[in-house]
C-alpha cells in the first residue's frame, strides 16, 4: 500500500532540491499548480507520464519516489522487523534495564524531552549547522533525550535521520512518538551497538552524539570514536557534546570523595580530546558552552555528589570533529 503523506514529502523534497517552486514545476510538466499542491499533499498520485517525466528530471526512480528507499537494508543488508526498527543485537530489553525502561514508559519522558527542546532556543545554531550537513546522520545513544536529534529535527523535519540506542525501549518509544508528531520518511530507527557499528567503511555524512559515548555502556569511548572515523565518509563530521569535571577540581574534594566518583563514575574526569585525536580525525574544534553544578541538578551523579556531602562544576563542550 502508498503511503500518499510519505509520497507527497518525497517529492516535495526532490523538488526543494532543484529550488524549484510549485509554479515552476508546474510549468514543467505542463499542469496547474494545484496539481503539484496536491501530490505533495499526498491528496493525489501523478499520472504514469507525469511520474516518469520526475524520474528523468530528478534522477531517481518512480518505485524511488513512491515507496522510498530503504537506507538501512541498502548500508548494512539487515531487513526492519515488522515494528520498523533494524536490530543488530536479540529483540529485548537489556535486564538491567528494565526498571529505567519501564521508567522512560510511564514517565513520558520522550513527548517531554521533545517538547523542551522545541520550546528551548538555545541550542538551535547547533540543529542547524547539524542538518545543514544534509545527508546521513546518524544519532548515536539518543536516549530518552534524543541527543541532538530534536534539534536537527527542528531545523530541518525532512532531514535524514538514523535514530539509534543501544535499548530498544528507547528507539521504540521514540519511533512511536516520531511517527504521530513528524510521519517522516526519512527517520530510520536501529538498536546497535556503536562501539560495533554494522556500517560499511565511510558510509554516513555526519555522526550526531548528545553524550552517548560518554556513557557507552559496552566497549570503551576510544573505541566509539575509532568506529565514528571509520564509518564517517572523508569530509565527514562528527559532533560530540559532553561534560566534564576537571582534575583540579578532583584534587580539592576529600578523599573519600575522590576515591568514590573515581570507582563509581570515572568518565565525569574525561574530556575525551586525546582519544578523539588518537582515532584520526584531523580537525578539532571545541567549544565551552557553559558549566553547572550538581548542587542545581537532579540526575544520579547530582546525587551521588550529595551523598558524598560535595558540589562539583562541570565543563559543558560541544566538540566538531571532520575526518
Amino acid at each position: 500500500m502508498i503511503n500518499m503523506s510519505h509520497f507527497g514529502r518525497r517529492i516535495a523534497a526532490l523538488r526543494r532540491t532543484k529550488a524549484m517552486t510549485q509554479q515552476e514545476l508546474a510549468d514543467k510538466l505542463g499542469v496547474s499548480p494545484q496539481a503539484v499542491s496536491k501530490w505533495e499533499c499526498g491528496i493525489a498520485l501523478p499520472e504514469i507520464e507525469l511520474l516518469l517525466a520526475m524520474s528523468h528530471f530528478y534522477g531517481v526512480s518512480v518505485n524511488e519516489m513512491i515507496e522510498g528507499k530503504n537506507l538501512l537494508l541498502d548500508l548494512t543488508g539487515r531487513e526492519a522487523d515488522e515494528d520498523g526498527i533494524t536490530y543488530f543485537i536479540p529483540k529485548r530489553e537489556m535486564e538491567y534495564n528494565t526498571q529505567w525502561a519501564n521508567e522512560i514508559i510511564e514517565g513520558g519522558w520522550i513527548k517531554r524531552n521533545w517538547n523542551e527542546a522545541q520550546e528551548n532556543f538555545q541550542g538551535d545554531e547547533i540543529g542547524k549547522r547539524i542538518a545543514e550537513t544534509g545527508g546521513i546522520i546518524l544519532e548515536i545513544g539518543a536516549g530518552p533525550g534524543g541527543g541532538f536529534m530534536p534539534l536537527i529535527l527542528k531545523a530541518n523535519p525532512n532531514a535524514t535521520v538514523i535514530i539509534n540506542d543501544l535499548s530498544m525501549t528507547v528507539v521504540s518509544e521514540w519511533k512511536k512518538f516520531l511517527d504521530r508528531e513528524l510521519n517522516s520518511p526519512n527517520l530510520y530507527y536501529a538498536v546497535f551497538d556503536f562501539c560495533e557499528m554494522p556500517f560499511p567503511d565511510e558510509s554516513i555524512d555526519c555522526i550526531s552524539d548528545g553524550g552517548g559515548i560518554l556513557n557507552c555502556e559496552t566497549g570503551t569511548k576510544a573505541q566509539a570514536l575509532k568506529e565514528a572515523y571509520r564509518v564517517l565518509k572523508p569530509g565527514g563530521i562528527l559532533v560530540t557534546s559532553a561534560g566534564f569535571v576537571n582534575r583540579e577540581t578532583l584534587s580539592r574534594l576529600p578523599e573519600k570523595a575522590q576515591r568514590e566518583l573515581l570507582k563509581k563514575r570515572p568518565e565525569i574526569f574525561e574530556d575525551l580530546y586525546e582519544d578523539t585525536v588518537l582515532a584520526g580525525f584531523s580537525k578539532i574544534d571545541s567549544v565551552i558552552t557553559g558549566s553547572w553544578d550538581t548542587d542545581d541538578d537532579d540526575s544520579a551523579l547530582a546525587d551521588l555528589a550529595r551523598s558524598l556531602g560535595v558540589n562539583l562544576r562541570l565543563t559543558a563542550y560541544i566538540r566538531y570533529c571532520i575526518k
